[in-house]
C-alpha cells in the first residue's frame, strides 16, 4: 500500500483527491498547503486524516511514500527538490518544470537519490489515448503522416492571477499548449527536427495564441494550437495513409474513433470510466513502486525532457522569458 501527500490545495489538486476513490493499491493520508485554513478546508472536503500548515511539513511526514504536486508551474522546480530531499518519490503536475535546466536538476537528485520522479501527463494515461496506440501499431491507420491537435479556452483577464502573470509563469504554452506538443510527440514517435511557431501576446507580455509546426525526423508532421483567448473544439486527429483517428476533447478523452478510407462503418472506443481520469497515472506510480523502480516506462523523465526543449525552443523564437529565469 503507497501512501501519498497531496502538496497544494488549488483547483487540480481537488481533481486529484476527488478521483483517489478510483485508485488501486494507496492510501491519500495528507494534504499540505501554505496556510492552516487552506489545508484544513481541503482535508475535510476530501476526507483526508491528516493536514498540514507548509509544504516542509508535509515533506517530513515519516508515513508518507509518494506526494503529488499541485502548485504554479514557478514553484513546481523548488517543490520537487523539496520533497525529493525529504525522501519522498513524487508525481509533479505538468509541466514538470519552466525550463529544461530546472528539469535536469530535478531528474539528477532524483536519480541521486533512487527516487521515482514522473511529470503528471495524465493524458498518456487515458484508455482511448492507449487504444489509439493500440490501433496503430496493429497497422490499421497505415504509416502516421500528420497529426492535429488543438486547446483553447477564453480565460478572463486577470493580470495578477497564474494564467497571465509572468511571475507565475503565465500564458498559454506551459498551461495548455503543453497537450498538443505532448501529444504529437506521443503519436509522431521520433525527434523533433524543425520548429515554426506564431504567437500573439497578453498585454503582461506572456503568449496568449500560438500556433505551433513542427517537422519529425521520420518525416511526421504536426499542425497544433493553444489559447487563453478562443474557444477550440480540442479535438486531436492522427492521419495516417489507410485512414484517421480522431480523439475529441483529447486532453480528457473519453472516445477514440478510428475512420479507414476502405471501410464507411468507423471502429469507436468508448471509455465508460467514472472518474476524471487521474487515477490512472497514479496507478501507474504506485504499480511502479511497489515494484521497486525509479521510472515509468510511458512517462520517464526522458520524455519530460524532450517535450521541455521543445517548449523551450519555441519560448526562443517568441522571445518569452520568465522574470525569476537567469
Amino acid at each position: 500500500m503507497i501512501k501519498w501527500g497531496i502538496l497544494g490545495t488549488g483547483k487540480i489538486a481537488g481533481k486529484f483527491a476527488e478521483d483517489f476513490r478510483f485508485v488501486k493499491n494507496a492510501e491519500l493520508i495528507a494534504v499540505g498547503s501554505r496556510t492552516e485554513q487552506s489545508a484544513v478546508s481541503f482535508a475535510k472536503k476530501y476526507h483526508i486524516d491528516k493536514h498540514y500548515s507548509s509544504y516542509e511539513l508535509l515533506a517530513q511526514d515519516p508515513e508518507i511514500d509518494a506526494i503529488y504536486i499541485s502548485t504554479p508551474h514557478n514553484l513546481h522546480y523548488e517543490n520537487t527538490l523539496l520533497c525529493l530531499n525529504h525522501g519522498k518519490s513524487v508525481l509533479c503536475e505538468k509541466p514538470a518544470a519552466v525550463n529544461c535546466h530546472e528539469l535536469k536538476e530535478m531528474t539528477t537528485l532524483a536519480k541521486t537519490k533512487g527516487l521515482f520522479f514522473m511529470e503528471a501527463m495524465w493524458t498518456w494515461f487515458l484508455p482511448p489515448v492507449i487504444t489509439a496506440q493500440q490501433w496503430i501499431r496493429e497497422g490499421r491507420l497505415g504509416k502516421v503522416e500528420l497529426i492535429k491537435a488543438d486547446f483553447g479556452f477564453r480565460a478572463p483577464y486577470e493580470p495578477e492571477k497564474r494564467l497571465f502573470n509572468p511571475a507565475l509563469a503565465g500564458g498559454a504554452l506551459l498551461d495548455v499548449g503543453i497537450y498538443p506538443i505532448a501529444f504529437s510527440l506521443l503519436f509522431a514517435g521520433a525527434d523533433v527536427q524543425h520548429v515554426e511557431v506564431r504567437s500573439s501576446k497578453a498585454p503582461t507580455g506572456v503568449d496568449m495564441t500560438d500556433i505551433y509546426h513542427l517537422t519529425f525526423s521520420n518525416g511526421v508532421l504536426a499542425d497544433l494550437s493553444c489559447s487563453l483567448g478562443h474557444s477550440f473544439t480540442n479535438d486531436a486527429y492522427i492521419y495516417g495513409s489507410e485512414g484517421y483517428i480522431q480523439l475529441p476533447i483529447f486532453w480528457k478523452s473519453r472516445e477514440a474513433i478510428l475512420k479507414r478510407y476502405d471501410n464507411e462503418e468507423p471502429l469507436i472506443f468508448k471509455d465508460p470510466r467514472a472518474s476524471e481520469g487521474y487515477n490512472f497515472e497514479t496507478d501507474e506510480v504506485n504499480q511502479i513502486l511497489l515494484s521497486h523502480k525509479t521510472e515509468s516506462s510511458i512517462m520517464p523523465p526522458s520524455k519530460s525532457l524532450e517535450l521541455l526543449s521543445v517548449m523551450d525552443r519555441i519560448r526562443e523564437q517568441t522571445d518569452l522569458k520568465y522574470p525569476f529565469e537567469v
